[in-house]
């Protein structure tokens, strides 16, 4: 790595040798995680001053290029990748159980509902926000034990958690996260440049103990699913998220961001892990997964000062969340014929995912789905997993794309798997995983 720096860098003031690594680590020479070396070698390698190569590695921790921590020393931190956010189609021909769209025939008509809409524009310096509707989802928080006095309107659980993280923290400063968890959660932290600390997982929510461990060593946030969980549908036991609220009341001055996307669409009580007396937190739910993923329309209660950064930064960046699709989510709350599409819906994906959950257990096969719209089934080999059950033709996801530290899974989404097809997809994933409950390998 010296040599390297010696090779390609030339000296000159601290910004500049701070640019100059900056180029090298954008252009793939220095790798992710690789360790830079210490300030003293390197101020003798391009003669100069320990204090101009402090300042430098000083500038790329503010840049979120790197991070330092203490005598482990300086390394570079993971970029976000395409592959953190891209959608491959699925191949023509295939039955597509990659991508966890509800299925189009369990949503509400938006004609129906925007029929219903009073036509109007709003204008600069409103509220921009729709009193029905923040009554209705604060009425929604606070049955769940939740403080519903400052509310915002996003335009998804994603778009809350991302805004969240840099309202609450910095660049190089560590988040427990699910693993395997949403890799869009992943995603949001590494895009800031902080560093995601895996959190172990199972069908309860997280390992107590494994969040323990990951605040204990410097995580600054955390990123929790309480139902619904992506990839393998954990839901909070009342137990689990007790156990939970334990961990956290022994770190009352960590943020705690509480993914509740589908609260709707859960057939799982909210069970609720964050206690009281915490300075920053937010739970947030969307309404996008139960209308329309193009309602894009989100409500997150939060404490006030995190609420009242998120609408700063929301009104330098976007200004406000239409007053149109505010009030189309209002009429749509307030549906009873909405309310009995959304029944439906969670009754359909409940069944759809134990029906294929139990024509797998019946071939050997273990899966995990408590809740949601997914099945998570460990694998030796992802690859050849996905590879062969799009032989077959059938196009799931390998579980790179959520895990950190944890063992291989592939991802089945059973959003429009019908009962029918459950079972010839058992026999294909039986077919190519082998004899023996993990298939082929150790």
């Amino acid at each position: 790595m010296i040599e390297l720096i010696q090779q390609l860098i030339r000296p000159g003031p601290a910004v500049k040798l701070a640019q100059q690594i900056e180029g090298l680590v954008r252009e793939g020479r220095i790798a992710p995680e690789a360790l830079l070396p210490p300030v003293r070698e390197v101020a003798r390698a391009l003669r100069v001053s320990p204090g101009t190569a402090a300042a430098a590695y000083k500038a790329l921790r503010a840049q979120g290029v790197v991070i330092t921590d203490g005598r482990r020393g300086t390394r570079v931190l993971p970029r976000t990748s395409q592959h953190d956010y891209a959608e491959v189609p699925a191949p023509p021909g295939t039955v597509d159980l990659q991508v966890a769209n509800p299925d189009p025939r369990l949503l509400p008509d938006l004609r129906r509902i925007f029929a219903k809409v009073r036509a109007g524009s709003d204008v600069y310096g409103g509220s921009h926000f729709d009193e029905d509707l923040l009554r209705r989802m604060r009425a929604a928080f606070e049955a769940d034990g939740i403080d519903g006095s400052h509310l915002v309107v996003m335009s998804g659980a994603i778009a809350a958690i991302y805004r969240a993280l840099r309202a609450c923290l910095g660049a190089g400063e560590k988040v427990a996260v699910e693993d395997p968890g949403f890799n869009e959660h992943h995603a949001c932290v590494r895009a800031h440049s902080m560093v995601p600390v895996p959190v172990a997982v199972d069908e309860q929510g997280p390992m107590p103990e494994a969040l323990s461990a990951a605040l204990r060593g410097g995580a600054r946030a955390a990123i929790l699913t309480p139902r619904f969980q992506n990839p393998i549908g954990a839901a909070f036991s009342r137990a689990r998220a007790a156990d939970l609220r334990g961990v956290l009341a022994e770190h009352p001055d960590v943020a705690v961001f509480i993914d509740d996307y589908a609260s709707l669409l859960s057939e799982a009580p909210y069970n609720d892990c964050l206690g009281g007396g915490r300075a920053r937190w937010l739970v947030v739910r969307s309404l996008n997964k139960v209308i329309s993923p193009e309602l894009r329309v989100a409500v997150a209660a939060a404490d006030a000062e995190t609420a009242d950064r998120l609408r700063k930064e929301q009104w330098l960046a976007d200004g406000w969340i239409s007053g149109y699709r505010q009030r189309a989510a209002a009429a749509a709350l307030a549906s009873r014929s909405v309310h009995s599409l959304v029944t439906r819906a969670r009754k359909a994906y409940a069944e759809r995912r134990s029906g294929l959950r139990r024509a797998l257990a019946r071939r050997g096969i273990e899966a995990q789905g408590a809740t949601g719209l997914n099945l998570w089934v460990p694998v030796a080999d992802e690859a050849e997993a996905v590879r062969g059950l799009l032989d077959r033709g059938w196009c799931v996801r390998a579980g790179a794309r959520y895990r950190l530290r944890s063992a291989p899974a592939i991802r089945i989404t059973i959003a429009t798997l019908l009962p029918e097809r459950a079972e010839r997809l058992a026999d294909d994933l039986r077919g190519v995983l082998g004899p023996g409950p993990g298939g082929r390998g150790p």
